[in-house]
């Protein structure tokens, strides 16, 4: 038997051993990083890369170094050898790279046999097909007009390479006038003005004032509409016609509703015509809130309400607080809505309103086996567990082999060892294109090993994964997100919650509206909050602390300014306060029925991720949770009450719960 001492010092030397080992990890990580990107910066600059890469011959990013190379210098790769290089990588991302630069370079120096060498029908886009078709006509190669009225079938845009080809179909008569219209009709159609504006005066001449016309009610609706009741009366018109009234109801339901009424005495529209018009004025107008929307959905034929005007039928009467035909509306709900836990639990809460207690159970029960929002404030209104199970699985070898070895994932997870971000995703977001489900799920678990925490979110999607708690779920962070949840008096699980729904835990994270970092802060925002709390650091806000700093302190104003109400602090923290300001929650409005009235589609579906997130992050933190009704201010009771969760049985649905 061991003494005593031998246990003793085992148990600290082994913590010691595990630190020794994470040091030499990620000294060698560090090193082998720095002598990759030795090797690219040479590479690049045009030196002589090669000695400095001996160790990666043959590893993944190996190609990246000839990339660079052939950036450089693209006529230091002989071509074989270049055709053999990207013959070696079919469907890389960065084949696909230089396979491309390769075809625009030929393409400008005349190489017409290399490019056809080179060249992949529909690989690429239209361009590059059309490039093709211009190397076949300089070769004298066989081509058909069949072949070139294809490429003009695919011209959505405006396309400079296709001229060649067009005009040489034109020669040949294979473009007629009808060919012509019909691209021109398309175009409107896909909101392509400049391509319909280059082919109206074509089309004139052949249909007359028809083109100007009708390329006016795509281009300047409002204007069009108040025009057309002088215009001549065409047939042709009425799906433009439409169509305007439909882009004019997203501004002005009124306006578009007085056209269609008067239009309407002159064109026979058709019933999809009808009903697309009439769709589109009362949803716009239930968005506005208008008292007109109720009776514009009322005169609409059922068969023409798709989910979303059946969805925004019951808002408009929960905008005007007629619960009663609001819950009989319900029983007409299509399938595909009354499945949706959300509805569910709308339909039990209106049966509450209506004082229907068994058919507020009914309902509730039905919503409260999906672990989501409103599958929790089900669960608490039948005092049911939270239907939550974490379903991670262990991948087995076999699995584990198989993803590691796709070139894809490969070369993903090397760029993110080596700390290239940007690099790491672009190659990730390349394979999610292409990967089947058991690959994806396979690389998302990886990623999830490796501490890649987008990564693993964004491959591990689908009813299959969604349960795979603690792979899409990571406890990030977890010291910061606590420190700066007390000290700014909020929930660390809501902080938490909120940074998996605004950036999946990417602090280089940045949107198309300039917000940055984990907590998803405008520059301003950032500057302003920090002004207020003394902070620094508002020009760092890609640093993990002082983001989440920063946006705690932000979310602890809103908090603040919505009377401790998170519904309405995370739905400010989405839209703005001055949005929130817009939408006020009356007295007889039931918090929870007022998200369904939210007009911005994003911040109605992000108030119920984030709450639903926060109760993820409280189980993942303890295994307990805190009762989210008792969390929110008019739903609940205080002190707030710790539940427990439940793991399904393997026949029912695996929870719902957004990427």
């Amino acid at each position: 038997m061991l003494n005593s001492s031998h246990w003793r010092n085992k148990i600290v030397l082994r913590p010691l051993l595990i630190v020794l080992l994470v040091a030499f990890s990620m000294a060698a990580k560090a090193a082998g990083s720095a002598e990759f990107m030795a090797a690219m910066k040479a590479a690049r600059s045009g030196k002589d890369w090669r000695p400095m890469a001996t160790a990666f011959e043959g590893q993944p990013l190996y190609i990246y170094l000839r990339q660079a190379e052939f950036k450089r210098d693209p006529g230091k790769i002989d071509f074989a050898e270049l055709q053999t290089l990207l013959d070696a990588h079919p469907d890389a991302l960065v084949e696909r790279a230089m396979r491309r630069a390769a075809l625009k370079r030929l393409h400008q120096q005349g190489q017409h046999a290399q490019l056809l060498a080179l060249h992949r029908p529909g690989q690429f886009g239209l361009a590059e097909d059309c490039q093709a078709f211009a190397a076949q006509l300089a070769l004298k190669q066989p081509v058909s007009a069949e072949q070139a009225a294809l490429l003009y079938a695919r011209a959505d845009q405006l396309t400079p390479d296709c001229k060649q080809a067009f005009d040489w179909l034109e020669a040949q008569g294979g473009l007629t006038p009808a060919m012509v219209q019909l691209r021109f009709e398309q175009a409107l159609r896909d909101r392509r003005l400049d391509l319909a504006r280059a082919l109206k005066s074509r089309v004139a001449k052949s249909t007359g004032g028809y083109a100007e016309r009708s390329y006016s009610l795509a281009a300047d609706p409002a204007g069009a509409l108040a025009s057309a009741a002088k215009w001549p009366v065409e047939a042709a018109l009425a799906p433009h016609i439409a169509g305007a009234v439909e882009r004019l109801a997203r501004s002005n339901p009124r306006g578009a509703e007085a056209h269609r009424a008067a239009l309407s005495k002159r064109y026979s529209f058709s019933a999809d015509q009808i009903g697309q018009m009439q769709r589109a004025i009362a949803i716009y107008a239930a968005a506005d809130r208008l008292d007109q929307a109720g009776p514009w959905f009322a005169r609409m034929d059922p068969a023409q309400l798709d989910d979303q005007a059946w969805a925004w039928r019951l808002r408009a009467l929960l905008n005007r607080r007629e619960f009663g035909p609001a819950l009989r509306a319900l029983d007409d709900l299509p399938q595909t809505l009354r499945d949706d836990s959300r509805w569910s639990y709308v339909g039990g809460r209106l049966a509450q309103v209506n004082a229907q207690p068994a058919q507020a159970k009914r309902w509730f029960e039905a919503a409260a086996k999906d672990g989501n929002f409103h599958g929790f404030l089900a669960a608490d209104q039948i005092e049911a567990p939270y239907a939550l199970c974490d379903r991670t699985p262990q991948l087995d070898q076999t699995a584990r082999a198989q993803a590691s070895q796709d070139p894809t994932v490969a070369r993903a997870l090397a760029w993110w060892r080596f700390g290239e971000r940007s690099r790491a995703f672009s190659e990730w977001w390349h394979g999610l294109q292409q990967w089947p489900q058991p690959l994806r799920h396979a690389a998302g678990l990886l990623a999830a090993e490796a501490d890649w925490y987008d990564a693993a979110v964004w491959a591990l999607n689908g009813d299959v994964a969604r349960s795979y708690y603690s792979a899409r779920f990571p406890l990030a962070h977890m010291d910061t997100t606590r420190q700066q949840a007390v000290k700014n008096g909020l929930a660390p699980s809501w902080v938490r919650g909120l940074i998996r729904a605004e950036s999946v835990w990417n602090p280089e994270a940045r949107s198309s509206a300039n917000a940055h970092g984990l907590m998803q802060l405008l520059p301003g925002t950032a500057r302003g909050v920090a002004s207020r709390h003394g902070l620094s650091g508002s020009n760092r806000l890609n640093d993990p602390d002082t983001n989440i700093a920063l946006g705690s302190a932000y979310l602890q104003e809103l908090s603040a300014r919505y009377g401790g109400q998170p519904i309405l602090a995370t739905a400010a923290y989405n839209a703005g306060p001055g949005a929130v300001d817009r939408w006020p929650v009356a007295a007889d409005m039931p918090i929870d029925l007022w998200i369904e009235t939210i007009p911005y589609k994003e911040t109605r579906e992000y108030v119920p991720r984030v709450l639903a997130f926060t109760v993820i992050y409280d189980w993942r933190a303890d295994g307990k949770i805190n009762r989210l009704s008792d969390r929110l201010p008019g739903l609940g009771q205080k002190p707030v009450r710790r539940v427990e969760a439940v793991c399904p049985e393997p026949a029912t649905p695996v929870a719902k719960v957004e990427p």
